[in-house]
């Protein structure tokens, strides 16, 4: 907060049932910051729809969702308060760049490919689009994207009971684009995403396709995706596209199976 040149914020932190002291050591650095504190059930959706009433009922003009996984630019804000004043019905995300490596953009926005069955981000390393100018994608993460207040008024909250987790930014994103509003990557607002540390990666470890379905945290939970495809794919039946989207998960874990296996057996030859 101190760091950010863009003072003319309120900051709203939810903390879901932390245990190692972080509530207390923010309120003691950051007195004027509010806390809401949840029992650990709240999940990504849950916890970010309790800081948006929070920030309605304080008569914010626009809501800035953030993960906790990131470190900001200092200028980061203006940016996209500029990009959403030009573009009054808008949603405006930053660009994201891995804070480990800064030659990495890791997300540039949302792309979706129903046919294929990937809902992934835009990348320096899988793309070849214009990463410095603005752009319109398929769908907003909800890692640091600025939304205007009447959005919620008008779309409602982050649909937590279907997308606790994951793909609850996607569902809203979509449901904003349903509704004529713009979705925005604004390429001169930086955020550096430490992605080793976020909740999907470590559910994806997991490895067993059943347990990838089942857990809340992973990605591939199937309420999610079967929420967004339901509601949003294009292609009739979108069943048979869902389908192929576990496919190729079952495929690409198989094939990671296959590899690390073989690894192994080459280690022990050694």
């Amino acid at each position: 907060m101190r760091h950010v040149s863009y003072q003319n914020l309120a900051i709203v932190i939810v903390d879901d049932g932390s245990t190692d002291g972080s509530s207390e050591a923010i309120a003691n650095s950051f007195p004027q910051i509010k806390i809401i504190k949840g029992d650990g059930t709240l999940w990504w959706a849950g916890a970010t729809n309790a800081g948006i009433r929070e920030a309605l009922a304080g008569g914010a003009d626009y809501i800035l969702t953030i993960n906790n996984d990131n470190v900001v630019d200092p200028r980061f804000l203006e940016p996209l308060l500029e990009t959403a004043c030009d573009n009054p019905r808008s949603l405006v995300t930053s660009k994201m760049i891995d804070y480990h490596d800064h030659t990495f953009v890791c997300s540039f926005g949302g792309k979706i490919d129903w046919l294929l069955g990937e809902i992934r981000d835009y990348t320096s390393r899988r793309d070849s689009c214009d990463f410095d100018k603005l752009m319109d994608c398929d769908w907003l993460h909800g890692s640091s994207t600025l939304i205007p207040a009447a959005a919620f008024r008008e779309l409602g909250m982050l649909d937590n009971e279907n997308c606790p987790q994951y793909h609850g930014d996607a569902e809203l994103a979509l449901r904003a684009k349903k509704k004529g509003y713009r979705l925005l990557v604004e390429p001169r607002s930086i955020v550096f995403h430490r992605t080793a540390i976020s909740a999907g990666t470590h559910s994806l470890n997991a490895g067993k396709i059943s347990d990838l379905i089942r857990d809340i945290r992973s990605p591939f939970y199937y309420q999610a995706n079967h929420k967004l495809y339901r509601d949003y794919c294009p292609y009739r039946p979108f069943q048979l596209l869902l389908g192929i989207r576990y496919a190729r998960l079952l495929y690409s874990l198989l094939r990671r199976t296959f590899i690390d296996r073989t690894r192994s057996r080459y280690n022990q030859t050694m």
